[in-house]
């Protein structure tokens, strides 16, 4: 299996290219160069997988050898680049950050490009069999690392998904197809007893509770956004303690998504990305609306 001689299929390879050196640029390292490696022996490989979202759909698999992947893991971590070192848990989670944060500027400048929403989602899931439409390999110079190689499977939806042309310029006035969000009509929150328990994701409460008047005056408030990665209780004697290049360990894992707060209250729930250099969070779990106005305006 190849990769089709097509444009849309060059601007998307293109578009990873751009986003594997800037993630290496912002590490002090560079060199991207692609294709014309040989195939990659399935057995050894790590598999990453991404479903599409937007004006993207199926689903995409970046696959590795483990030394590579290894590599990768190192650089996001900012660890000594050892390729013989053993690959671990972190090490694994290291390497799926370093994609999904590749994924996410690859998504922005997709964006950019169709004048589309685009979305690109790293799945968890990978026990389900991929069948492979086209195939093109990377392989990543530095100065630091061994070559590595690496290999961008695409299914047929994702490879359809890619053939309309990209934009020249912004549609005019008017012109612009909606977004899945405008299309899709808001689900009406379902009224829950007063003794119903709280949730973060699921639960939605009685639109009697968030009054529309009240909110449409307060909606140009500005509020404070954190991202919040985790938590850690520590004695006063600790914080003073604190040092230069000291540790400090959450309670969250690597994987765990990391948290939004607005106004100091949960809103929504996401994985971390980068976008144009800044940090940002991809939404995966959000609250209602209802909820949303609850958490904020009433606490």
């Amino acid at each position: 299996m190849s990769a089709p001689n097509d444009a849309s299929f060059t601007a998307f390879i293109e578009i990873w290219k751009t986003a594997f050196t800037k993630l290496l640029t912002q590490s002090g390292l560079t060199g991207v160069k692609t294709p014309g490696v040989p195939p990659l022996d399935d057995s050894t490989m790590i598999a990453v997988r991404f479903t599409a979202g937007g004006c993207l759909k199926g689903r995409l698999q970046w696959s590795a050898p483990k030394r590579a992947a290894l590599q990768c893991a190192q650089i996001l971590m900012s660890e000594p680049i050892d390729p013989n070192a053993e690959f671990n848990e972190t090490h694994l989670d290291g390497y799926q950050e370093f994609l999904r944060q590749a994924a996410g500027e690859a998504a922005v400048a997709w964006k950019l490009a169709r004048g589309e929403p685009a979305e690109l989602a790293h799945q968890t899931e990978t026990k389900i069999p991929f069948e492979t439409q086209a195939n093109v390999s990377f392989s990543l110079d530095t100065d630091k690392t061994n070559t590595l190689y690496l290999r961008l499977d695409l299914d047929a939806e994702m490879l359809a998904s890619l053939a309309p042309a990209l934009v020249a310029e912004a549609p005019e006035l008017g012109e612009a197809a909606d977004t899945p969000a405008e299309k899709a009509p808001e689900r009406a929150p379902e009224t829950l007893p007063e003794s119903a328990p709280e949730s973060t994701s699921a639960i939605e409460v009685s639109a009697a509770r968030a009054p529309s008047s009240n909110l449409e005056m307060i909606l140009d408030v500005q509020l404070d956004a954190v991202i919040r990665f985790g938590e850690r209780e520590m004695l006063l004697q600790e914080v003073f303690g604190l040092m230069p290049g000291a540790v400090v360990e959450l309670d969250q894992l690597v994987n765990e998504p990391a948290e939004l707060l607005v106004a100091g209250r949960l809103v929504a729930k996401g994985e971390v990305v980068v976008v144009d250099g800044n940090f940002g969070l991809r939404v995966t779990e959000v609250l209602s609306r209802a909820q949303r106005a609850e958490a904020i305006s009433w606490g």
